[in-house]
């Protein structure tokens, strides 16, 4: 048992901290090239929703304030079968979509309800801009984003851009505690965009051209997705720290615990079906920022269990091996506590820290038990719980129908 007792703490001690020492220590004495000026390239801004009356007018509102030429942008809104007000407040939008009123172009496309991936398959080829940005009707972009998203596309080696993802604080332990896991997910991306060795990016704020898009499974996400298929073709994907994007995540546990467990499956999915693009043996170091970034990260409860379990095993051996099982013990007990804090709303900082880890790896838990079953995820809720709720089937294809504007 000892040598699988210290090959489980090595994993779980590489997962959350020497991959990151490793890469800023590659880093080091790595500086930025130049940049080069970009100019105003035309631009489409993506939009793709389902059923968010209560959201798309603010975020619309967002959208045509930001600082970027207005006749070089266009907003693009993609419905995945709304049934609600969504459409008729876009369309509301549409007078002020022309050059001349000084805002960027608004345009309507309503695609047949089959979730979020293939309504963007659908609105892609429909968009006028030589550069795509994704985002969601529940976030909102700093002013500048779009500029700083642009500017690295003057190098033609670059495919995708992303950006950076700041969390709002909505007084939970959930929310405050996923500030702290974003924080490290910002920095782990910042260092891999340094040595050329990103590979994921955030749905709520990827630009990425148009000529190199090539449609994907409505199983997968564009987040996954897109950033590996770049990658995988040679080209390099940018992290920007200045191109900022505000969001929020779900407040509730079981919302919390859902959303890591979707994500987790779709990512994996996505992954393993770009896994004969990534050769290890032509590009050994892109291959290893995906299996430790993605890879291992998915499997530590796994490891977290094992762990335990050879622990409780070792432990009559004494010394070592029971005080590190006293160790565990209280790491789990905080979280215990963390849970019975966050449900009666109770500020106790470390122990929902805690809990938050171990909630966001019940999530990575589930959501590979939901891969190895074959589960798929194509269609999705909105943030306010409604829309398409048969998460587990596959409608692939493309095609678009009623386009206006």
């Amino acid at each position: 048992m000892k040598p699988l007792f210290f090959l489980c703490l090595g994993t779980l001690l590489y997962i959350w901290a020497g991959y990151l020492l490793l890469l800023a220590a590659l880093s080091l004495g790595k500086r930025r090239g130049k940049e080069k000026k970009s100019g105003s390239p035309l631009v489409t801004i993506l939009l793709t929703v389902r059923n968010e009356e209560r959201a798309i007018g603010e975020r619309m509102e967002n959208l045509l304030s930001l600082d970027y030429p207005a006749d070089r942008c266009e907003i693009l809104v993609a419905s995945d079968g709304s049934t609600d007000e969504t459409e008729r407040i876009v369309e509301g939008m549409l007078h002020q979509g022309h050059p001349a009123f000084g805002r960027p172009m608004v345009r309507l496309i309503r695609v047949e309800a089959g979730g979020k991936s293939l309504a963007q398959n659908r609105a892609i080829p429909h968009a006028r801009g030589e550069i795509i940005v994704l985002t969601d009707a529940g976030s909102r972009f700093d002013r500048s984003a779009v500029k700083a998203l642009v500017r690295h596309f003057a190098d033609r080696r670059t495919g995708c851009v992303s950006g950076k993802l700041m969390l709002r604080r909505d007084g939970s332990a959930i929310g405050e505690s996923q500030g702290f896991y974003w924080r490290y997910e910002m920095l782990l991306r910042r260092l891999e965009s340094r040595l050329g060795l990103l590979h994921t990016a955030s749905g709520m704020i990827m630009a990425f051209r148009k000529d190199l898009f090539r449609p994907f499974e409505a199983r997968y996400g564009d987040d996954c997705i897109i950033p590996l298929d770049m990658v995988a073709r040679g080209y390099r994907v940018v992290h920007e720290d200045s191109a900022v994007v505000y969001d929020h995540f779900p407040a509730t546990v079981n919302g919390e615990l859902e959303a890591r467990a979707r994500m987790t499956l779709r990512n994996i999915t996505g992954t393993i079906s770009r896994i004969p693009h990534l050769n290890p043996f032509r590009r050994p170091m892109l291959f290893i920022a995906v299996f430790s970034h993605k890879t291992l990260r998915w499997l530590t409860p796994y490891f977290m269990l094992l762990l335990f379990a050879t622990t409780c095993f070792l432990f009559p051996a004494g010394g070592f091996y029971r005080a590190f099982f006293y160790l565990q013990a209280v790491f789990y007990c905080l979280g215990a506590v963390g849970c019975a804090a966050e449900k009666n709303r109770v500020r106790l900082p470390v122990a929902a820290q805690v809990f938050n880890f171990l909630l966001a790896n019940a999530g990575f838990f589930l959501g590979v038990l939901r891969a190895a079953g074959g589960r798929k995820v194509t269609t999705y809720k909105n943030r306010e719980g409604r829309g398409n709720t048969g998460d587990y089937k596959n409608t692939d294809g493309l095609g678009a129908r009623n386009v206006q504007g």
